[in-house]
């Protein structure tokens, strides 16, 4: 029988016996053949509760019932052979344990040998080319979080054009998106990268872009089936650990990526200062607008690209790292 309570927290309470338990059994060892309703009286408790923590001492042997009084058995056996009871289960418990220990090799074996099968699928879809476009604006239009591309030549694309638009929107209901180029796009399509950069996108550039992507939030990621290719079928890619894979090829990109002259929306060191002082005073997001002279949206835009450029989560994380950095 196992004690009612959740009182198990007595020198005994390894052999089962809770606190009020052994506080009967104690009162019992030094008055033997005590009356159950004088054991109530001694110890202030009902007389069922009382005869459950007896039932308890009665069933592992510590003490005996008659005629409504309680007798206890000398400790030194009952205990003992309690003790003993309880050390030779512990005993084979241990056992048990060290034959799981031992076969744990051959559990991982059989897991892996389950990773082959087909019961675990990776959630990636093939995009034919004429299904790009859509799935492309259907992920700007209906995902959270900030929106990453590598972009090698999109302007030579038919859906370059209908991706920016919407980017652009996403951009304008809040959302944060950079992007990497290669350095020739200041050349060959700085139209397009003005476009994008006026409406909100931090942009950087590289010598050369390796391949396409598009990263959306931690949902979802696009892909060319075959790295680097400028045509062909995209991956759809939902899996998560491949998407965080994504996020972090993309970061590694972008630290070594420069901003290219009359490209960004980086703040200038001016700009940033005072942005850094305002929030370092706690300042709400409509005065931080009001005192620099730009739109809410545009406001919420810079302090996100200030966590992102500085690497940190919040507000006051950043003043830290500015200080640190010697901004402030």
């Amino acid at each position: 029988m196992a004690d009612p309570d959740h009182r198990l927290t007595g020198p005994l309470a390894a052999v089962g016996v809770g606190v009020l338990g052994e506080q009967i059994y104690r009162i019992c060892l030094r008055h033997p053949a005590i009356a159950v309703e004088a054991l109530c009286d001694i110890v202030g408790r009902p007389l069922e509760e009382v005869q459950a923590d007896l039932a308890i001492l009665v069933e592992h042997r510590l003490v005996s019932i008659s005629e409504q009084a309680v007798y206890p058995d000398p400790p030194e056996f009952a205990l003992g052979r309690l003790l003993h009871q309880h050390g030779r289960r512990l005993a084979e418990a241990e056992d048990a344990l060290g034959q799981a220990r031992d076969e744990v090799n051959d559990y991982v074996a059989e897991h892996l040998l389950g990773q082959r099968t087909e019961s675990h699928s990776v959630a990636v879809d093939v995009l034919a080319p004429s299904e790009l476009a859509d799935a492309m604006l259907t992920l700007v239009a209906s995902g959270e979080g900030e929106m990453l591309f590598l972009r090698p030549d999109q302007w030579f694309l038919p859906t370059g054009a209908r991706v920016d638009v919407a980017v652009a929107d996403a951009m304008a209901a809040g959302r944060t998106s950079r992007v990497i180029y290669p350095a020739r796009v200041v050349e060959t399509d700085p139209a397009n990268v003005h476009a994008r950069a006026r409406a909100g996108e931090r942009i950087r550039v590289v010598p050369d872009v390796p391949t396409r992507m598009a990263v959306f939030g931690t949902e979802a990621a696009v892909l060319p089936e075959r790295w680097g290719s400028p045509s062909g079928s995209r991956l759809l890619i939902r899996q998560p650990a491949i998407v965080s894979a994504c996020i972090a090829y993309f970061d590694q990109l972008w630290g070594h990526a420069v901003t290219a002259p009359g490209f960004g929306t980086e703040l200038e060191a001016g700009e940033r200062t005072q942005l850094l002082e305002l929030l370092a005073r706690g300042t709400k997001d409509e005065h931080v607008a009001r005192t620099m002279a730009m739109s809410l949206r545009t406001v919420r835009r810079r302090i996100a690209a200030l966590l992102a450029e500085l690497g940190v989560d919040s507000r006051f994380q950043a003043g830290m790292e500015a200080v640190r950095r010697g901004w402030l």
